[in-house]
């Protein structure tokens, strides 16, 4: 309201002041009869902060003169005088001159240090809207760039001359399909806009998400008899450490619907994420015929060993690393299946804390 009253026309600011000065100047008069004639301008003092505070410090000033000009006639002597007998009715018109004038202008430093803030709060606005738009272009690239290195690797390993090349190819392909499945998802996140100090991501939407992206690729739509159940706590989560998350999310679970139901065997492959205490954990559970022991599973069963078995391992615990986590992989129960578990902190590296929900 206060910036539709200050685009007003000039002219027009200076009637409403004038008409508010007369108004607040008669209104002893019509409440009291026989009021006498020296009286109080204090009350006229609202008229000047209305004209000062809808307007500007020029309206203020011109209200401030026009109420002691009033205050004056009407404290003037029997005629043919033109003074003021009473020297206290002199002090108090000097008084209300200072005291509007000083209104005037603190009103007028306020206007102006709330038309500053209100500015930067808009340039800041502005400032988001454009990393935002920035953040969506670069992972939009990202993905668009990782869409053609799969293509560019799968291509290269069907001319490959050996079938090492081609499976090493292969092998690098599924890994940068894996990236860019992951950064599709922080991509469609739409946490990334709140203006936050850190694009986050919310968890239960990013790995149910995630894993629904899995289950499309690898079981053909629903053509295996395996199915791939999702539980995730809703927890916000920084973009930095999201990627690392799912690309663990990505490798364990691809890995268990490779080779854990060979022959179309049916099975379920549960992922579960939680906060627990201090830590979040991520659990992959299946219950096919069990990963290969890798030199840390004792007693699993037998299974062909899956062709990326060592690097798989190394990458996992890399990634861990990343999140200053653990990563562990043990027989499920009573041997049957696989359970994999990664644990890492709730707290962001450095002190920050990544709140969680109630």
């Amino acid at each position: 309201m206060l910036q539709r009253t200050r685009r007003l026309s000039t002219p027009l600011r200076y009637i409403i002041t004038t008409v508010i000065v007369l108004v607040l100047f008669a209104v002893p008069e019509l409440l009291v009869a026989g009021i006498p004639s020296s009286y109080s301008l204090t009350h006229l003092l609202i008229a000047v902060l209305l004209a000062a505070a809808l307007f500007d410090h020029g309206t203020g000033l011109f209200a401030t003169l026009l109420c002691a000009a009033l205050g004056y006639w009407r404290n003037l002597g029997p005629a043919p005088s033109l003074g003021v007998q009473d020297p206290d009715v002199l002090v108090e018109l000097a008084l209300f001159i200072v005291v509007g004038v000083t209104m005037s202008l603190v009103l007028e430093a306020l206007h102006r240090a709330v038309a500053r803030q209100q500015q930067a709060q808009d340039e800041l606005r502005r400032s988001e809207r454009s990393q935002a738009l920035l953040l969506r272009e670069f992972r939009h690239r990202t993905r668009n760039d990782l869409g053609s290195l799969v293509g560019l690797l799968m291509l290269r390993a069907r001319l490959a001359p050996s079938a090492a090349a081609r499976e090493a190819l292969r092998e690098a392909a599924d890994h940068a399909l894996a990236l860019a499945r992951v950064h599709a998802r922080l991509a469609l996140d739409d946490g990334l806009d709140q203006g936050a100090e850190r694009p986050v991501i919310d968890s239960r939407e990013f790995i149910t998400g995630l894993c629904s992206d899995i289950e499309t690729s690898l079981t053909s739509a629903g053509l295996r008899p395996v199915r791939l159940l999702a539980e995730a706590e809703p927890h916000p989560l920084s973009a930095e450490r999201a990627v690392p998350l799912g690309l663990v999310l990505n490798e364990t679970v691809t890995n268990a619907l490779k080779y854990a139901f060979p022959e179309d065997r049916p099975g379920t492959v549960q992922v579960r994420f939680a906060r627990d205490g201090e830590e979040f954990v991520l659990v992959v559970t299946d219950d096919g015929i069990g990963v290969p022991p890798e030199g840390e599973l004792e007693g699993a069963p037998p299974a062909s060993p899956s062709r990326d078995a060592g690097l798989g391992t190394r990458l996992l615990r890399s990634l861990a690393a990343q999140l200053r986590g653990r990563f562990a992989r043990r027989p499920g129960p009573d041997g049957a299946g696989t359970v994999v578990e990664l644990r890492f902190l709730v707290a962001e590296p450095g002190g920050a804390r990544a709140s969680a929900a109630a």
